[in-house]
């Protein structure tokens, strides 16, 4: 499933736990890893187009290559400690950019990454790269947002997925997210969990009903949304737990994770309100500002 996973480095220890789980992940999958890091040239680049110069013609401190040469190498080490082959490269730009650039080139099918770096964002922001990078790939990406000090160690995250949590409104970008959800359960021989929340909030855009009568027919679809999982789920020989619940969708996400010891949420980047392609969904942002384990999003078409 995952051939080719790209693991973005700035060298400090907030990239840490995406390195374990990028590397317990190739491991399972005999993918190929691959440690970038990008020299950030975006500072002086927008200095120079004050002045019209091109950004070539400004050089950037050797230490910042030697910089990133030791970051990319420290993942190369321990991928070979794994059997596993790897590919290291330092480039220089802005990282967003240089990250998509690098994911075509290489064929990358899977990013792992920090929701924040060494600028230390607090965890109601995403860190811009990681924010960027959701909103514009078309390839999976499992991003992290525990702190160094709340991570959990190499042996827990090597243990495995135990139960994976797959929110689901019935949408396009659901349920190619459920794919990906079914294909880790099988690799780690986890539970799914699937969770459709009645949205309370959708009364305020229903003028004319009475809740009583929309609640009824958005229990109604989750039902027949979730019978869908349990039997995809079924036939895949994939254990599976379906529940519906009615609330503020990203309160019941984190609180339905909470209650049930989840360690891996997935789900799609927007749903059925057909946010545009510059947008995560709102419901996957916040899941994302708040989660304290890996979240695996899938952007939708």
């Amino acid at each position: 499933m995952y051939t080719d996973i790209l693991i973005p480095t700035d060298g400090s220890d907030h990239v840490e736990p995406a390195i374990t789980y990028g590397l317990d992940i190739a491991d399972r999958y005999d993918a190929t890893v691959h440690a970038l890091h990008v020299v950030d040239s975006s500072p002086i680049e927008r200095k120079l187009e004050l002045t019209a110069l091109t950004p070539d013609l400004e050089p950037l401190p050797d230490q910042w290559y030697d910089a990133g040469d030791a970051a990319t190498q420290q993942i190369a080490t321990r991928a070979a400690e794994h059997n596993l082959d790897v590919v290291s490269e330092v480039r220089r730009g802005v990282p967003a950019r240089e990250i998509r650039s690098y994911i075509t080139d290489a064929g990358i099918d899977l990013v792992c990454m920090r929701t924040r770096g060494h600028t230390g964002l607090d965890r109601f922001l995403l860190g811009s790269v990681t924010t960027r990078i959701i909103r514009t790939v078309n390839i999976p990406v499992l991003s992290i947002n525990s702190k160094p000090a709340e991570a959990s160690s190499e042996a827990e995250i090597r243990a495995g997925f135990d139960r994976i949590l797959f929110p689901t409104d019935g949408s396009i970008p659901a349920r190619e997210a459920f794919y990906h959800a079914l294909e880790v359960a099988k690799m780690y021989d986890a539970a799914v969990h699937a969770l459709y929340v009645v949205d309370r909030g959708d009364y305020a855009s229903r003028p004319g009903w009475t809740w009583d009568e929309l609640q009824q027919v958005l229990e109604q679809t989750g039902e027949t949304v979730l019978e869908d999982v349990r039997s995809r789920a079924t036939s895949d020989g994939v254990a599976v737990t379906a529940e519906i619940t009615h609330g503020v969708p990203h309160q019941e996400i984190s609180e339905y994770c909470d209650q049930h010891s989840v360690d891996l949420i997935v789900m799609g980047t927007h749903g059925r309100s057909g946010i545009s392609r510059h947008l995560i969904g709102s419901v996957t942002e916040r899941v994302l500002r708040n989660a304290d384990g890996p979240v695996l999003t899938i952007r939708g078409a």
